[in-house]
């Protein structure tokens, strides 16, 4: 499964490029910034307190790591030619959980999940038209997630302080449209989906920001 991704990706990646380095064109510089909306898969099990593998389920047996949250990102690329480009970014969401009970009894007073993740993307660019362009990527992300709270319960004799922590870098894929209000200034709307690590299974995530091209 996992090779048969990466050979999608990839193939998603050169979908637009062509014959891109063979184009006479002058590299581009952009940085960028933009609001996202992710959707994370978290994962139903972790060590959570002195416990040593705590179904992190809720009554519906689903993952309290589960939901859709907000977050903000930044990111940095160069257009290498008219088809093809590379980019680099970062990104940052947190939720707060307040009192959800565990299948195991527990009670979490109070949960802080930080999810960082950092990337690096090859980039495909289809001009449809001088202002409307369609891009692709593929490239590596590392998510990182950090889950820090306090929880008591019939399996703690006092409220505890737990903390859990996991970091990864997987595959990831995208696709979307970007706008050129001129030859400097654009907006562009970006969707990915990425392999997560053994707190967040996978992240969905929906970018729409604004960029500026040197």
């Amino acid at each position: 499964m996992k090779k048969k991704l990466v050979v999608l990706s990839l193939s998603v990646a050169t979908l637009f490029s062509g014959a891109a380095f063979g184009l006479d064109f002058d590299p581009k510089f952009y940085v960028g910034a933009e609001a996202q909306l992710n959707q994370l898969k978290g994962t139903k099990e972790g060590n959570l307190g002195n416990t040593s593998r705590t179904p992190l389920q809720d009554a519906k047996s689903k993952s309290i790591l589960n939901g859709t949250r907000p977050g903000a990102g930044i990111f940095v690329g160069s257009r290498l030619t008219e088809n093809f480009g590379i980019e680099v970014g970062a990104s940052a969401s947190n939720q707060k959980i307040k009192n959800s009970n565990l299948r195991t009894g527990l009670a979490l007073s109070s949960l802080k999940v930080k999810n960082t993740n950092v990337y690096a993307d090859a980039m495909g660019i289809l001009p449809v038209c001088d202002e409307v362009e369609l891009l692709a990527s593929v490239g590596v992300g590392r998510l990182s997630t950090k889950v820090d709270g306090t929880v008591n319960g019939t399996a703690l004799a006092n409220s505890e302080k737990v903390s859990l922590k996991s970091s990864k870098a997987g595959v990831r894929v995208g696709a979307g449209v970007q706008y050129k209000f001129d030859e400097n200034l654009g907006a562009r709307l970006m969707v990915h989906h990425q392999k997560g690590n053994k707190l967040i299974k996978s992240v969905n995530s929906a970018g729409l920001g604004l960029f500026y091209q040197f």
